[in-house]
């Protein structure tokens, strides 16, 4: 049995998959910091159960705040997370000093922040928005991962009793988020060489740039990472024909508040083939740049369920990767966000493409589960 569930975390991003006693985690935070959040963490896994990987997508607070306390309440075997080149490290830091974002250690030394026990792996950035993953890549797997840094793209294998699954991450680079974020710090009056290559800059002056550090970042819609790491979790299409796969994927579980709601996901569910049981998680990506159908090309009709990034933001969003229909499509986000999050039009989008949108909030019972047999 595989068990694939969007936790109840709110504005932010918390998601597992459970293959048997191998468990992955894809983030871990979300952006009003609260002690339910911290409940929702420590309720998903017992005391010291083993995460064998965490999946950190980017660097943004509300997607990892809460590692702390994922760390506290389990064993972490392995980070796969983004490459930070040591001026974006630089960069953060300074940013989210003044922010009084309490992950600093996170950001500067991995290593230190998670212990000598485990393995940190990081994924190098691509240009790549949309040439797909070749079939020659030969899978690595994934108990014998010797590198410290390995490229956007790898395929990352694991064998299990009965059936074999991949992880793809894949980490885009994006220089159009780059350069809005350093002209908007221009247009406030930083030096933006010294916020990239001085550690201290910002600490004799946190008062009085604490307000304008604020502005930017809601202005960027807290969105100030250039990386963005997707992963492709799901059956290897590359050697053998997914649609023969004996998978069975059951109703995903969710408490329905009305039968209109029940009959119109169940629809869903009667109309999709049962070989379609991968996921993309997607944190913030901007699916106008990077073209998910066609990186996944090579693994896409295996897919199934995708996570909308951003929290249903517009600008992030493209209905065409939902044009070959039915699709369960988890967004997580806060009740009572600032940012009008999801866009009314994202969701009307999904609908509309035959596909079901899924509100995932703080509210307990608005998590999302999916069930496969195999």
């Amino acid at each position: 049995m595989i068990k694939r569930i969007f936790h109840p975390i709110g504005q932010g991003a918390f998601y597992s998959e459970r293959h048997k006693n191998f468990n992955i985690v894809y983030d871990c935070g979300n952006w009003k910091n609260t002690k339910l959040a911290d409940k929702v963490v420590k309720q998903a896994f017992r005391e010291n159960e083993i995460i064998d990987i965490l999946f950190i997508s980017h660097f943004d607070y509300d997607h990892v705040n809460k590692i702390k306390t994922l760390k506290k309440h389990t064993r972490i075997r392995k980070v796969i997370m983004p490459l930070l080149h040591d001026n974006e490290k630089i960069l953060l830091i300074n940013l989210y000093r003044v922010l009084d974002f309490n992950i600093l250690t996170l950001i500067e030394n991995p290593q230190k922040f998670f212990g000598s026990e485990t393995q940190i792996i990081t994924i190098e950035p691509s240009d790549n928005s949309e040439t797909p993953i070749k079939e020659h890549i030969e899978p690595i797997d994934l108990d014998n991962i010797n590198n410290d840094s390995i490229p956007s793209g790898s395929i990352l294998r694991k064998n299990f009793d009965s059936y074999e699954w991949i992880f793809i991450p894949y980490n885009y680079q994006y220089h159009t988020r780059s350069a809005e974020l350093e002209h908007l710090l221009s247009e406030k009056g930083f030096d933006i060489e010294r916020l990239k290559n001085d550690s201290t800059y910002t600490i004799d002056e946190i008062i009085s740039n604490r307000k304008k550090i604020k502005d930017i970042y809601t202005k960027v819609n807290g969105n100030i990472n250039q990386n963005s790491m997707l992963l492709y979790s799901g059956i290897n299409c590359l050697h053998r024909d997914c649609e023969q796969e004996t998978f069975c994927f059951e109703y995903p579980y969710r408490y329905f508040r009305c039968n209109e709601e029940f009959y119109h996901i169940r629809w869903h569910i009667m109309a999709r083939e049962r070989h379609r049981i991968s996921c993309i998680y997607t944190g913030d990506t901007d699916l106008n740049v990077v073209k998910i159908k066609s990186i996944f090309k090579n693994f896409w009709k295996s897919v199934g369920t995708i996570q909308i990034p951003h929290h249903g933001d517009i600008k992030s969003f493209d209905k065409n990767i939902l044009d070959d229909k039915y699709y369960w499509c988890p967004i997580s986000v806060g009740e009572k966000n600032s940012y009008g999050h999801p866009s009314y039009k994202v969701i009307s989008e999904i609908i509309s493409q035959k596909s079901c949108p899924i509100l995932v909030t703080e509210n307990l019972i608005s998590g999302f589960g999916e069930y496969i047999r195999c």
